[in-house]
């Protein structure tokens, strides 16, 4: 059963509060700790990008078209749609011989406040490689081409390059196939539901290849890498991945999901982390990973007091008066068998 993990206070009052779920797993997937019902059903969202950018690995596409770390981390991103991100898409697709007109994801407005008011100052409209998920629809459709797949279905769940990643999935998570839920996520490709300790485990795994299948160990380590190196890639200024994986020093890899999840991986602990807040608010997922992180005992001195203002966000009015916090609750119990 779920638990309390996150309240907003506002002049000393509680006001709201939002509940969830954490499982912490270790490479062979032993549960280590929890809160609430680690085992609950959860769409991993944007989380499972890691995974998703291990068939741009596997099929041989990255190598075909020489793309870099940073590329390969611009695969695995949850972008703003800065400068750097919108050329890296843009350069991705003329490497593959691709053209934005072939991304299927949609278009949105720049997460990137600034660079959303630039757009709107220069008139223009956004466009596929503005969307967030641009970087990952391209490392698919460069997978497709190098695998000679048809370029207007890549995103079917029948498609050969999702079902390289549904393969890859299933094998580092440790789920069955049929067990695996399958729908439709915001960026139109598929998005798979599994439970919250095959997420954690995913992330163990990522941050720890070695304790992976033997056939997925070298694209986790060069995804892994890739995103430690260039973590500003995979999310942007003034993002939590970012500044999380900054702040731990190369030792910690992070992967936000939509409606209140997250991954995290350590890869001195040797631990994976997965957090689902159940209304999907991300305001209380960012305390949570935080406080369970301290937990852990795996953020340094440094690394907390950097990472305060996600610890402990304050609440401001439209006129820019502080009116509340938000304060994490969750209570992480240790396993028997950890």
């Amino acid at each position: 059963m779920a638990v309390v993990v996150a309240e907003l206070w506002r002049g000393g009052y509680r006001e709201s509060v939002h509940s969830g779920n954490v499982a912490v797993v270790d490479g062979r997937g032993h549960l280590q700790a929890a809160a609430g019902d680690p085992h609950g059903f959860t769409f991993p969202r944007s989380a499972l990008k890691p995974i998703q950018t291990l068939a741009v690995l596997e099929s041989g596409a990255a190598a075909a078209y020489a793309f870099t770390d940073a590329e390969i981390a611009l695969c695995t991103a949850s972008h703003g749609a800065e400068s750097h991100h919108v050329s890296g898409v843009t350069t991705m697709l003329a490497k593959a011989g691709l053209d934005p007109a072939n991304l299927r994801c949609g278009a949105h407005p720049p997460y990137h406040m600034p660079s959303a008011i630039q757009l709107y100052e220069l008139r223009e409209q956004p466009q596929a490689v503005h969307n967030n998920c641009s970087g990952k629809h391209t490392g698919m459709l460069a997978a497709a081409k190098h695998l000679k797949a048809p370029l207007d279905s890549y995103l079917d769940i029948d498609h050969p390059v999702q079902q390289l990643i549904l393969d890859a999935l299933c094998e580092i998570a440790e789920v069955n196939r049929e067990d695996v839920a399958v729908t439709v996520d915001g960026c139109s490709a598929p998005a798979f539901g599994i439970p919250l300790t095959a997420l954690a485990l995913i992330f163990a795994r990522l941050a720890n290849p070695d304790m992976a299948p033997e056939r997925h160990r070298q694209a986790l380590r060069r995804v892994r890498d890739a995103m430690l190196a260039h973590p500003d890639m995979v999310a942007g200024t003034d993002c939590f991945c970012t500044d999380l994986m900054v702040t731990g020093g190369g030792r910690i890899v992070a992967k936000a999901g939509a409606e209140g999840v997250y991954g995290v991986g350590s890869l001195d602990g040797g631990f994976g982390l997965a957090v689902k807040v159940l209304d999907g608010n991300k305001r209380a997922a960012e305390p949570t990973v935080v406080a369970a992180l301290d937990q852990l005992h795996a953020l340094t001195e440094t690394a907390r007091g950097a990472l305060e203002c996600y610890a402990h966000p304050i609440v401001r009015n439209v006129a820019n008066i502080d009116v509340g916090e938000i304060r994490s609750t969750v209570m992480l119990r240790r396993e028997q068998n950890a």
